[in-house]
Order: C-alpha cells, then structure tokens, then sequence
C-alpha cells in the first residue's frame, strides 16, 4: 500500500524542522510495521492547523488522496492533520468517501469504517480544538501583557536595527532613520529600496529590499519608542527609539496615501497645483501633457495648463527659494564613537572585576545596568544625529537625474501649492507667470512679476 507521510509543527523557534523531522521518523517506522511503502512525505513547518491559514502541504496531501496517488496517512496525532472541526468533518467524509487508511501514533489507530470509530475520532478532534483554544487564550492574554509592560514582540527573525535583544545596531539604525525621512517627505517605497540595494544594503535576512518588505517595516511603532497591540498604542517601550514619533506619524500618513490609488506619484505638481476658481486640486493628463481641473474629480473644468511649462516654473521658484536659504553653520560634532569606546571598556573593567570576585555581585549588577543605559542612550543619540539624509539638489542637473519621487521630495522643502489662474493671452508668448501663485513651506507666499519668465 502506497502511504503519505504528514508531519507539521506549529512554531519551529530554532528554524532547524527538528519537530517534523522527529515526529517523520516515527511515522515510517509504523508505516514498515503496517507493511506500507512511503511514497511522499508532507510536511508543514512552523504552520499552525488551528489559524485557519493555507497550509500547503497539507492541501497537496488531501489532492493525491483524491488522485488516489496514495492509499495510507501516517501521522503522529490526530491534532497534526488539524485543530478545527471544520476541517476535520471534511477530512472524516473524504475518507468515508474515498476508503484510505489512517494510521496515528499517539492516540493509536482509529477504525473509521465503524460508527464507533468516526466518533472516537470526532472526540479526539473536538478535545484538539479546545485545547487550541485554551492556547490561543493564554498566548493572546500574555501577548496584552508584554505590551502593556512596553515589552516588544518578538518574532521569527530580530527587526532591522535592533539586536535579539532589542540594543541598538549602529549602522541600521541610521539606515532605518533615513527610510523614515524618506518617505515622510514623499519619496515612495520603491524609489528608496531602489536606492538601497543600489547601495548593497540587505535586510536581515540578508536579501535585497523589497517594496512589501519595507512598507511593513515601517509600520513598526516600536521604532518611535511604542508598542501597539491589536493596531493600538498601549504603551511606551522600555527599548530606546531609533525616531521620534513625529517623524513616524508623517511616515504612517504618506504611506496611507499611497495606498489611496491616487496619480499623486505620476506627475512632479499633482497635489501641489490648485484651480484659481474653485481651489480643487489639478490632475496631470497624459494624452494631451496638461494639468487639468477635472470636472468629473469634483473640479469646475475651466483651468488648465501644459505640464512642462508647470514643471519648469515650480523647479525655477524652488530653485530660487532653495538658494535664498541661508546655510547652517557647522559646530563641532560630538564623537560618538569615542564615547561608545569608554563605555565599553568600562561596562568590560567591570564584568571582569565581578569575575575576579573584586566586586560583589549586586554592586556588579547595579554598575552594569547604569553602563548600559548610558550606552544605550550615546547609541540613541547618535543614530538619531546622522547626516542630512535627503540632501537638496545643486543644480538643475542634479535635479533632472533624480528620479520622480525624489523631485518630489525637493519640490516639497521649499513649495506647499501653486494656485493656477486663468490663461491670460498675450500674442504668441506661449508662458505668463502671473498666472501662477506659489505658497511656500516658510509661509510666504509670491505673485511673479509679470515681467520674468525662464529665458
């Protein structure tokens, strides 16, 4: 008899299937007692079978049964095929159904051609199933708890920037501050995991950057020095912060609007200019290169302009504003790393001293614990001193090579709107600035002489 092999773990901590490869080893060995060859083995790794998820090896399982490419299940507990009833009853009537064999370990074997059977095996499944839930209970009761405490969850693999044990990563730390600053001022998802693999910065697993992954990474308001449970901040965590939560709120905003489906990132103005008559935003069309006032987006229809005479003019105002704006002075930089350095070797004077047996253990343990913080804090202080992230561009070249999202993002330091009149027709000059009113991030706000134009 051809059997299948089903073995599945729920949480498999150590990544090493140590838990399926043990309960594969007692399955073939009472397949050979039964006489049945093993064809296939089936295995869910860290899947849980009462989430109510996809779990594929198992749907692959239940289609070569009813290819009839297997006659046999092994498995080593009823609770391994799964933990909900209504999965079971399925399984139970496709059996039924279809006549193959099951054989199980540790509740011994089950004779489903029997009445008595089919119900000893629906008892099994309906005590797996309450023990489920009884764990669901208490995993979801401890997990309020650590939130409540300011305590992090901790998954799979350790979040970038923090160690396992949620000390700050120097390195990734000023990375993830940068993704932050990025795309509060409007830089999209792609534009920056584009520029980071460029720059051969991976995750923690070690691959290249990818859209889902850091949309989701940056959700995490355990960066702001907040814990969330259920999508709700319950507390401050005891962990230190890598960015303050403005700047993780601004993100949270910007990365809400991208999902809108909106053309904000098709076009350099779109959501910047503004329709003189009726103050509704203007709309970038393709087919004729114009921004619109777009009656069917609520607009009146009666404004309009070329998209490359727009673009020019709003790039030759910021421009202007990002020259106007006086440069910081530069203070002395507070050397991180020698303080990092200090610290370190006297956190290492200490534990030796404590080793030696020079300095009693609680006394140890204080001193420890203070050295640690102040660490803690020097690292905090430092990830969050990093250099200028989105740097403003030095020439109309610098500009035109950047990509979308990046003139975006310059667009946005100096401009808030540009509010767009009526064309006024004055022979054949194609261009009238007087047209356009721009209101800047400084809160000024400027009517161009009519006289000037772009040369």
């Amino acid at each position: 008899m051809r059997a299948g092999i089903y073995a599945r773990i729920s949480l498999d901590k150590s990544g090493t299937a140590l838990g399926v490869q043990r309960q594969e080893e007692l399955c073939r060995e009472r397949a050979a007692q039964r006489g049945w060859d093993v064809v296939e083995v089936y295995v869910d790794n860290d899947l849980s079978a009462s989430s109510g998820k996809s779990r594929p090896a198992y749907e692959r399982l239940l289609a070569d049964l009813e290819a009839k490419k297997i006659d046999a299940v092994v498995t080593y507990a009823w609770d391994r095929i799964t933990r909900r009833m209504a999965e079971l009853v399925p399984f139970l009537d496709m059996q039924k159904r279809l006549g193959f064999e099951i054989a199980n370990i540790s509740a011994g074997d089950v004779d489903l051609s029997t009445s008595a059977g089919r119900t000893n095996a629906l008892i099994l499944g309906s005590i797996a199933q309450g023990e489920a839930e009884r764990i669901g209970e208490r995993v979801r009761a401890q997990k309020a708890q650590r939130a409540a405490m300011g305590i992090p969850h901790k998954g799979r693999h350790r979040l970038y920037g923090y160690d396992e044990n949620w000390n700050i990563i120097e390195d990734e730390a000023l990375i993830i501050k940068e993704a932050f600053v990025r795309r509060a001022r409007g830089e999209s998802i792609t534009s920056i995991c584009k520029d980071l693999n460029k720059r051969g910065i991976k995750t923690v697993s070690g691959n290249d950057w990818r859209s889902g992954t850091l949309s989701v990474t940056l959700t995490k308001p355990v960066y702001a020095g907040k814990i969330d449970f259920k999508g709700e901040i319950v507390a401050d965590s005891i962990y230190s912060d890598i960015v303050d939560f403005e700047l993780f709120t601004n993100a949270q905003t910007e990365l809400a609007n991208a999902k809108v489906g909106t053309n904000a990132r098709k076009y350099l103005l779109s959501g910047i200019l503004i329709c003189s008559h009726c103050l509704t935003q203007m709309k970038g069309n393709p087919h004729n290169n114009m921004y619109r006032c777009a009656a069917n987006y609520g607009g009146c229809g009666r404004i309009s302009v070329r998209i490359k005479i727009a673009d020019r003019w709003a790039l030759f105002k910021a421009m202007e504003k990002h020259h106007e704006k006086p440069q910081e002075p530069i203070s002395d930089a507070r050397n991180y790393d020698a303080e990092l350095d200090a610290l370190n070797k006297k956190l290492g004077h200490v534990r030796k001293l404590a080793i030696d047996e020079i300095l009693d253990t609680p006394s140890a343990a204080k001193e420890v614990k203070e050295i640690q913080a102040k660490i803690n804090e020097v690292t905090k202080a430092k990830a969050k001193s990093g250099p200028k992230l989105s740097g403003p561009m030095k020439s109309y070249f610098d500009f035109y090579r950047s990509s979308l999202s990046q003139k975006r993002v310059f667009m946005g330091e100096y401009i808030t709107n540009i509010k767009v009149g009526p064309s006024i027709s004055r022979g054949n000059q194609p261009f009238n600035p007087a047209r356009f009113e721009f209101f800047y991030t400084d809160g000024s706000s400027e009517v161009p002489d009519i006289s000037q134009s772009l040369g």
